[in-house]
């Protein structure tokens, strides 16, 4: 049955022209069946566009609607964010704004601080200026500016104000009024400003010398309150105007100041050279003596006028010539104890402590000027073997004129000694040796000595005052006893050869040579002889 069922259904086919197979028409069913399902799901899919799409369409109306709303608000009122002379005007409308702007200016206080009047000292409150005081006003109809700046910001940007952390800041200026009369009444009625409550500033000044400084300060000035009264007004006006809160006029220079402060170049200057002068500290030695220049005598010569720094030279060269007349030796006489133990005053030649007090005023002046601190000894024009008043030593040439006997001693003890012959004393005063003490100017081997009359060379020459000196006498056979008083020298000292010899090895210059005459020869006085006292009674 189902062979001949199948040749049917095939020769059917065939009978109609066209060839069936079973399996391709199973497909070609099912290839219909999903393109009926595809057509279907394409119609749902449109229809969720079309939802979608109006949906969007809606909520783009809302937002627009929002938008648009939003916008037509902040037409009449500030954007979030935005602040008019210092307040927060965010949401808020014209009237609102100008209110608050005239009770800001109403609540308005400026407060003026400057110098305390009693103590000087600065940041103290001298009075507050406050609106109602002044009849302070704005000059024009603030609502009608707050309007202007409203009008003026773009109300469709409030989205990005919302979202936006900036601040959008606008100064309101439209003139502002008061009374300048009320002003000034407020101000004259401080005790600031009162005449009898201001200070005059008093200028820096150079103070006198202190002893315990050693030296000059400089007093700095004094801080006044002294002020025009119209400065501060002008200064109060403009910070009105400006509704500035604060205003320190001592920052805004009111204030009287001194004339010259503590930082004067000039003052500056004259202390510090005062004072480094008066630092000086010189500690001579004088001739052995110490001598101390410091601030207690230097406070005597150093002043300070016209802010300049003064030195007197003329108290400097007096303190050089009083040590000089106290201290040195030459000029003096001296006393000297002669080898036969008399003790003689003799005048003074040319030996002994000088000082050279020009060049010693001179050096001095730039120690002080440098404000030097040292020891020296002052420049001398001619020095001893000792310092001291008893200057000559323990080493000297002793010259006995009366006795005609020569002493060298060498530390305090007699190394040699001869007779000589010295200056006659029967010819021309001049040719009298001259006693005192003398100081050997130089020594010189072959020498020739000149006179008026005479030209003689000598093997040793040491002269010691002048043209007299000690020298080699070969012409001479004997020497010492009284053969100078007849047929003496011109003033000089003959020697013996060997003796000139061994004193030239001796002596140097500056060496002292000491010469004098007894006034009673001590040799040729008898001593009496002592009576017994019951002699005497009898």
């Amino acid at each position: 049955m189902e062979d001949k069922n199948f040749v049917e259904t095939k020769e059917t086919t065939e009978n109609d022209g066209i060839q069936f197979d079973p399996l391709e028409d199973n497909k070609n069913i099912k290839e219909k069946a999903g393109n009926e399902i595809t057509s279907e799901e394409k119609k749902a899919k449109r229809s969720i566009k079309k939802v979608v799409i109006i949906l969007l369409l809606f909520v783009l109306l809302v937002a627009a609607g929002i938008y648009f709303g939003v916008a037509i608000h902040y037409k009449s009122h500030f954007l979030p964010n935005t602040s008019i002379n210092n307040i927060d005007c965010s949401e808020l409308d014209a009237a609102q704004v100008a209110g608050f702007l005239e009770n800001q200016l109403q609540q308005y206080v400026l407060e003026v601080t400057g110098r305390d009047f009693e103590t000087a000292e600065s940041g103290a409150v001298l009075g507050e200026i406050t609106a109602a005081e002044i009849e302070l006003k704005y000059e024009v109809n603030t609502r009608v500016s707050v309007e202007e700046i409203l009008n003026q910001q773009n109300a469709f940007l409030w989205p990005y104000r919302f979202i936006s952390n900036e601040s959008f800041s606008t100064s309101l200026v439209q003139g502002i009024s008061y009374d300048e009369g009320l002003l000034n009444e407020v101000l004259n009625s401080w005790e600031a400003c009162q005449k009898k409550n201001m200070k005059a500033p008093e200028n820096a000044y150079i103070s006198e010398y202190s002893d315990k400084r050693k030296g000059y300060e400089i007093i700095p000035e004094t801080t006044g309150t002294e002020f025009k009264v119209e400065k501060l007004q002008e200064l109060a006006a403009a910070a009105i105007i400006a509704q500035e809160t604060s205003l320190d006029i001592e920052v805004a220079g009111c204030y009287t100041e001194a004339a010259i402060t503590g930082k004067d170049e000039k003052m500056c200057k004259a202390v510090s050279d005062a004072n480094r002068m008066l630092g000086t500290e010189i500690t001579y030695d004088w001739n052995g003596t110490e001598v101390i220049l410091d601030a207690g005598l230097l406070k005597e010569w150093v002043s300070i006028v016209n802010n300049k720094a003064l030195l007197d030279e003329t108290a400097v060269s007096d303190f050089v010539k009083e040590q000089s007349e106290n201290f040195d030796t030459y000029g003096k006489p001296r006393r000297f104890m002669t080898t036969l133990g008399i003790e003689l005053t003799l005048p003074s030649g040319y030996y002994g402590w000088k000082t050279d007090s020009a060049a010693e005023t001179e050096e001095l002046l730039k120690l002080i000027e440098a404000g030097s601190v040292e020891k020296r000894e002052p420049v001398y024009s001619s020095t001893a073997r000792k310092k001291g008043m008893s200057d000559i030593g323990s080493s000297y040439v002793e010259a006995d004129l009366t006795h005609q006997h020569l002493y060298l001693y060498k530390d305090g003890k007699i190394v040699f000694e001869t007779d000589f012959v010295s200056g006659s004393m029967s010819s021309t005063p001049d040719c009298v040796t001259p006693q005192g003490v003398f100081g050997l100017t130089y020594k010189t081997t072959n020498a020739v000595l000149r006179g008026a009359n005479y030209e003689t060379p000598v093997s040793y020459w040491m002269p010691f005052y002048g043209n007299f000196g000690m020298h080699d006498a070969t012409w001479r056979s004997e020497f010492g006893g009284n053969i100078y008083i007849a047929n003496g020298s011109h003033g000089c000292i003959n020697l013996p050869l060997d003796a000139a010899a061994t004193i030239y090895e001796y002596v140097s210059t500056g060496f002292p040579v000491i010469c004098y005459y007894y006034p009673v020869d001590p040799l040729a006085v008898q001593p009496e002889e002592n009576q017994d006292t019951d002699d005497s009674e009898e």
